[in-house]
């Protein structure tokens, strides 16, 4: 039987990362997230600072050079380049490496735009984790030892990140449960709870057996 993927996309503050680890328990399969971009950068020769600079940011930083080029042509055009066909190839050799990983192995991987990338791998599950808000501003502040204010603002920026990087790549948007094959809220389970509830939806979908 082929090797099955399971994608997490996810809100900051959510827990969608410490449920995608919870799961790979459960289920004895590793999970990729900062990983997925250090193992890429490594076996493809690439300075693993420039492949985190644009980790989830290629599509944001592309759109405000556009922006900025209409303004000043000459003087960003050679930037503007530059910096598309850079973060185009890192979305590319990432991509390759989503790839491959889903084909030889099962596996989780967060976030990456791998929901999108492995859209017509026949034995993937797509999950988006999303939480209340107040839950998601608690949950930065204490990880981060943020202050409410911090947190919010880290939250905001984040999603906005993730929202332009997925938006920019795929052709479905961040967020949007059409796009996704189950979204759940962490804040009605837990951690613990959410990702037991989500496992056992994996192994129904994909007839895994134990």
């Amino acid at each position: 039987m082929e090797h099955y993927v399971i994608t997490i996309g996810r809100e900051l503050g959510s827990g969608g990362k410490a449920i995608g680890e919870i799961m790979a328990k459960q289920l004895s399969i590793p999970v990729y997230d900062r990983r997925l971009i250090e193992l890429a950068a490594e076996e493809n020769g690439f300075d693993p600072a420039v492949f985190k600079q644009a980790d989830e940011t290629a599509g944001k930083g592309l759109m405000s050079q556009v922006i900025h080029s209409l303004s000043s042509p000459f003087a960003a055009f050679s930037s503007l380049y530059n910096n598309s066909i850079s973060n185009e190839s890192l979305f590319k050799v990432q991509s390759d490496i989503i790839i491959e990983k889903a084909e030889n192995e099962n596996c989780i991987i967060v976030g990456r735009c791998s929901d999108y990338i492995l859209r017509n791998h026949p034995r993937h599950v797509s999950i988006f984790v999303h939480a209340d808000y107040e839950d998601r501003v608690k949950f930065v502040m204490e990880r981060n030892n943020l202050s409410e204010a911090d947190a919010k603002e880290l939250i905001e920026h984040t999603d906005a990140i993730r929202s332009d990087y997925h938006n920019f790549y795929s052709e479905t948007n961040w967020g949007d449960s059409r796009s996704y094959d189950i979204c759940v809220n962490s804040s009605l389970l837990g951690l613990e709870g959410t990702a037991k509830l989500l496992t056992e939806f994996v192994k129904a979908a994909l007839k895994i057996q134990e």
